[in-house]
């Protein structure tokens, strides 16, 4: 039964004052808190020490040595509570926090994976077992999953946002990678429970325990890159996502604990702590889902291990799943909104596929003057042509623009294309439209796409 079930709930902290609350109200509003298993890798420095928990009502259980930690055990209301005790200097990055506690599961039933500044629905626990198992007629491996309603900790249960979203594509990096963001959830359609996403977020997940196991978080993973490469691994293992139509918890979005970036270096050697470098480590991360991706990387990444997609679906039936083309830098116009996956795409020859893509490109146009003349155009516009020369843009130049034409001897800005592949462009054209052009001013344009 259901109500018998264990709960594993990961949590990174750092530096955060709201993981106390968090912490209190999860507890709280639980309907069976003594099936709670909480594992916080508690990154802090001074500010917070083990005795402010004994001062808001936790019991100090005992104090181990662990392998990578010390690991105080606590407990409140029933919920076991155990506490990675990190300093901050040593901290490397979500998912090696996430990763850290990940490695404390211990067969629990279900899996819940949060962040730190939270507050939850009344008998949470009940309502995420219940819909979990309620979906399981439509997937052997369900998962609830969503960027959770907003809330103020000043002013919560006051204004706390009442609907839910989906997470629907964003934008492209210019190598392939992919941006996510949040769009409020249609109504349920008849006797519709959850709506079926196509991307998991980061800072909720409801699942069996097992997904542990098969997904567990990548140490170097370092925030940007963690949703986009924690779907596409969880989709290959089996998983389908869902988002909830009802609250089960919510988020402070606007948290201003310290961030990792604020406390650690550009530079490691500006660090006894720290082997790398907030950069090296975004890069890292950010080379590692390249690979898992399939795009190229700065260096060859053959074996990305237990870290790697899974065997039950491939990497080409998640992108008809999500409806994106990773490689091409493209993506299908119902991924552009919060729009249920479209099964009859996987019966797609791949030609028909691609007919329907919408490419995203970036072009950095430079237009430059090959003489020196007495005086300067006005006014200069720039136009962009498709194969069948039809201009897909146009652009004039601003006045600091011109300014900078005049002076420098070249302006340059950046063209965003959003177009089927026919009306990309190919050419550019620049055209000087008024002013006394007779001195012989000339002007060349460069357009170059953005792609690093």
């Amino acid at each position: 039964m259901n109500s018998r079930k264990t709960i594993f709930v990961q949590i990174p902290s750092y530096r955060d004052p709201q993981l106390v609350p968090t912490m209190e109200d999860m507890i709280d509003s639980a309907t069976s808190p003594h099936l709670l298993r909480i594992v916080v890798c508690w990154q802090h420095g001074p500010e917070q020490d083990v005795q402010y928990f004994r001062s808001q009502g936790f019991e100090l259980i005992q104090t181990e040595s662990g392998s990578c930690a010390t690991i105080h055990h606590l407990r409140k209301h029933g919920a076991a509570i155990e506490l990675l005790d990190v300093h901050y200097a040593h901290a490397k990055g979500c998912g090696w926090a996430r990763n850290l506690a990940q490695q404390r599961y211990r067969g629990e039933n279900y899996n819940l994976q949060i962040d730190s500044h939270h507050r939850f629905a009344r008998a949470w626990d009940v309502k995420m077992k219940n819909l979990l198992e309620l979906l399981r007629t439509d997937s052997p491996k369900p998962l609830l999953t969503g960027h959770p309603p907003s809330f103020d900790p000043d002013t919560y249960p006051s204004g706390r946002q009442e609907s839910t979203s989906a997470i629907v594509f964003d934008s492209f990096s210019p190598t392939g990678l992919v941006s996510l963001r949040s769009v409020r959830l249609p109504p349920p359609a008849h006797g519709e429970i959850a709506f079926k996403g196509k991307f998991v977020a980061g800072g909720f997940i409801f699942s069996d325990g097992s997904f542990i196991q098969d997904v567990m978080s990548d140490p170097d993973q370092f925030f940007c890159t963690e949703e986009i490469s924690l779907s596409t691994r969880a989709f290959t293992y089996g998983y389908d996502f869902f988002h909830p139509y009802a609250p089960l918890l919510w988020h402070q979005y606007n948290n201003h604990a310290r961030k990792i970036w604020d406390d650690q270096p550009e530079s490691p050697a500006a660090d006894a702590h720290a082997d790398m470098s907030i950069g090296d480590r975004s890069d890292a991360a950010f080379q590692k889902t390249l690979a898992l991706m399939g795009l190229p990387t700065k260096s060859a990444i053959n074996d990305l291990g237990t870290f790697g997609l899974g065997s039950q679906r491939t990497l080409l039936q998640y992108e008809r799943h999500c409806g994106i083309s990773f490689h091409r830098r493209a993506v299908q116009k119902n991924s552009l909104t919060p729009q249920q996956p479209d099964r009859s795409s996987e019966a797609l020859q791949a030609t028909e596929w691609e007919q329907n893509l919408i490419y995203f490109r970036s072009v950095r146009v430079r237009v430059s003057h090959t003489s020196n003349p007495a005086s300067f155009p006005t006014s200069v516009l720039v136009t962009a042509h498709s194969i069948d020369e039809a201009v897909q843009a146009t652009y004039t130049l601003s006045g600091p623009e011109l300014e900078a034409l005049s002076r420098e001897g070249h302006a340059q800005y950046i063209d965003n294309f959003n177009l089927p592949l026919h009306r990309l462009p190919i050419r550019y054209a620049v055209h000087m439209l008024s002013g006394d052009v007779s001195t012989g001013c000339q002007l060349s344009i460069c357009a170059e796409e953005i792609a690093t």
